[in-house]
């Protein structure tokens, strides 16, 4: 079994033939471009289950050849793609499942066809590659430009790709070729491969939101692989809702994208004592402009959220029917300014900058040599030392008065969003069931904070109508004397790590 190491842009029709020649130009001692008609069928269980377990499965029609495929969940960072792959020639094109001789494979394919049935075609994919081998310094890339369409029953879908592949060598080859490529042409990262596409036609959309939840460590994992892994998380979670974007931009999909910020913000402030400043500060400069750009939308997101959930607590007013169909129109507008700004090559080079950054660990060149000692130690005192100190500052700026006001809650609000990610980086190194227990009273609290503030924003605009809700106003006044025994209970609480 093999890992492949690629990079997907996206491309328009108008600009392959430039890319082409370009290409042609850059590596002229490269041999000739090669084209070839593919067509693929994926497979899968009647409800998808191959999917569910992240495997997937595919025949490809290369000529006269036809190539079994069976790819397992791998990581995208940005738009490069790493994942185990598993490729047969088969006589025919009917499927073969006994030909898998990776056993793992095997295991999981067997299990998908016990729980829901055989596998049959679920989608279609058809293109024509033009690809050429090139040499980057000691690196080797295959350089696919892929134009054709992804087909479920009468859906169509145009493909039109540029692949980087490396074959031998450093992955920093793969990086330099495509910073050059988004320079050159504009071209546009994508996380999402041709099978992800395809399923997005055939799937119906999940009514769940995904989360972020706990970071997998161990007590033994070094605290460089703990940021890697939680560094790893916070990308993964932005990179979902950004696929999600470019189909439909809704309120919860840019509320789960600042909750991705935030995490990644915190993940920066956390490990600031172990990795060098400037090793982190343009990449903290790249993500202070993104949230730049951001900004509006998710300002207009948020007010439309905060009026949403009023209603839910029988907080309706007519008298704001103008003003929230204002921020509709808004929403609207900032929806379609990001989604350009995400094919924008800003954006592009710094996303790409950040992959690189992670996937190459260019942290380390910030250290002298012997460095970076305090990366290779375990997390665990290290997160008991992180925890302890969250808890403190807590307790000193929560028990530092009798009576605290709403601006003392909202003015904390920030820093509790940091603790919850801090047990979120670290809390699966704890007993799971104490850390649940412990965790959620924090996060009732912050609820309660959030609805205060939520409440607080539907009475400013009720003013500006001239018009002030007695219930409203009773009520912000009722969560203000809740908080008071809620964060006295999560402070009498025995933290989970002691």
């Amino acid at each position: 079994m093999s890992i492949e190491i690629e990079i997907k842009l996206i491309a328009t029709p108008d600009k392959i033939s430039d890319i082409k020649q370009w290409v042609s130009s850059r590596f002229s001692e490269a041999g000739g471009w090669q084209d070839k008609q593919l067509a693929n069928t994926y497979y899968d269980t009647e409800n998808h289950k191959l999917r569910e377990m992240e495997i997937g499965l595919r025949i490809r029609q290369d000529g006269d050849k036809y190539i079994q495929s069976v790819k397992s969940a791998g990581r995208v960072v940005g738009g490069l793609f790493q994942r185990n792959e598993s490729e047969i020639e088969l006589p025919s094109k009917e499927l073969d499942l006994q030909a898998v001789v990776e056993p793992y494979l095997m295991i999981l394919l067997e299990e998908a066809e016990e729980e829901d049935g055989p596998v049959k075609p679920a989608f279609n994919t058809d293109f024509l590659r033009r690809q050429i081998f090139v040499t980057e310094g000691e690196s080797q890339i295959e350089i696919a430009l892929d134009i054709g369409s992804i087909r479920y029953k009468d859906i169509k879908q145009d493909i039109c790709e540029v692949e980087l592949e490396l074959k031998e060598g450093e992955p920093a080859a793969l990086f330099t070729l495509c910073q050059e490529l988004i320079e050159k042409f504009g071209l546009v990262l994508d996380s999402e491969s041709k099978a992800e596409r395809g399923y997005s036609l055939s799937l119906k959309p999940s009514p769940y939101l995904r989360q972020l939840r706990v970071v997998e460590l161990t007590a033994k994992s070094t605290a460089e692989a703990a940021f890697e892994t939680i560094a790893h998380k916070g990308l993964g979670h932005w990179q979902h809702y950004i696929k999600q974007m470019k189909r439909e931009v809704t309120i919860d999909n840019v509320m789960q994208l600042n909750r991705a910020l935030m995490f990644m913000q915190h993940m920066y402030s956390v490990f600031a004592p172990m990795i060098p400043r400037h090793a982190l500060s343009s990449l903290r400069s790249d993500w202070r402009e993104i949230t730049k750009n951001f900004a509006k939308l998710l300002k207009v997101a948020q007010e439309i959220n905060w009026l949403n959930n009023g209603k839910l607590y029988g907080f309706n007013y007519s008298e704001l029917e103008g003003f929230e169909q204002g921020l509709r129109k808004a929403f609207k507008r900032e929806s379609s300014q990001f989604v350009e700004y995400l094919k924008s090559s800003s954006y592009n080079l710094k996303l790409l900058h950040f992959s690189r950054w992670l996937y190459l660990k260019e942290w380390r060149l910030a250290f002298k040599e012997g460095g970076g000692q305090r990366l290779k130690k375990e997390i665990y005192p290290f997160a008991i030392r992180q925890l302890q100190h969250q808890l403190f500052d807590i307790k000193r700026h929560l028990t530092g008065k009798e009576e605290l006001t709403e601006n003392d809650y909202l003015a904390y609000l920030p820093r509790m969003y940091r603790t919850l990610d801090i047990g979120l980086f670290f809390g699966s190194l704890f007993e799971n069931k104490k850390r649940k227990a412990y965790r959620q009273r924090w996060v009732d609290l912050v609820a309660s904070i959030e609805l205060f503030k939520q409440l607080e924003f539907i009475r400013r605009a009720l003013k500006t109508e001239d018009r002030v809700d007695e219930r409203l106003e009773r009520t912000e006044k009722d969560i203000l004397d809740a908080l008071v025994t809620m964060r006295t209970r999560a402070l009498e609480e025995n933290p989970y790590w002691n």
